[in-house]
């Protein structure tokens, strides 16, 4: 919320499988038992979110994006990649647009790289799943550390904050330790992508990994004038 401007934290999809409603969502267990991408019984989930004090909005979708909506594509889509570890790959650059002007105004452009380069230090594996391995994506690189990075992205004429800011592209391919992690997800990264597997972007040239919670709930997908219950 204080990266992008978002007035939300998470974002769920409300989705029907055989009759049956559940929520579908990318988390990491930080109140449910489990974590990852994941399908909750609709009445199991309310209960959870009830017991950790969320603040749910439901954002019904309008007539026209609920008759685009191809359900069958979006559990198709689900399925292919129920299980999956939850986004922390990415969870950094959906709001990382450009070189200078995306962080909050108390954040200095060069302090990620060099928080980045300092804690790699204590908590190598948490650095390289959270910063390294997606830069090392977007220079051309393995496994290297970030002080590398920041060589290599010099030679190639870029500082860290211009790899920073590439846009992270859909069908990006995470390893780290463990090459079943594969496509990375965060929270509304993959509503979004279920909404790309729907055809509500139609043949519009989307990035679901670009976005973050501010991002969707922007969308002119919803119906903004429904009565509430």
């Amino acid at each position: 919320m204080w990266g992008s401007g978002s007035y939300a934290a998470h974002c769920v999809m409300a989705l029907r499988f055989d009759g049956d409603l559940y929520i579908v969502e990318s988390q990491d267990a930080w109140y449910w038992p489990t974590s990852g991408l994941q399908r909750t019984p609709w009445d199991l989930w309310m209960k959870r979110a009830e017991d950790a004090s969320f603040h749910v909005s439901w954002l019904p979708l309008s007539d026209e994006a609920r008759a685009a909506f191809d359900s069958d594509a979006a559990r198709e889509f689900y399925f292919e990649t129920e299980g999956l570890p939850y986004g922390y790959h990415n969870f950094l650059f959906g709001w990382l647009d450009t070189p200078s002007d995306n962080l909050p105004g108390l954040m200095p452009n060069e302090f990620l790289p060099i928080l980045g380069a300092i804690l790699e230090m204590i908590v190598p594996k948490f650095i390289f799943t959270t910063v390294g391995e997606a830069l090392n994506i977007r220079l051309g690189t393995k496994d290297l550390t970030i002080p590398e990075l920041a060589a290599e992205a010099a030679s190639q004429g870029m500082s860290l904050q211009d790899v920073m800011a590439i846009p992270e592209q859909d069908g990006w391919i995470y390893y780290g330790e463990e090459p079943r992690d594969g496509l990375s997800y965060v929270c509304s990264a993959y509503v979004a992508a279920l909404y790309k597997a729907a055809g509500l972007f139609g043949d519009m040239p989307i990035n679901a990994t670009e976005f973050h919670p501010r991002d969707v709930y922007s969308l002119a997908f919803f119906n903004d004038t429904f009565d509430r219950p």
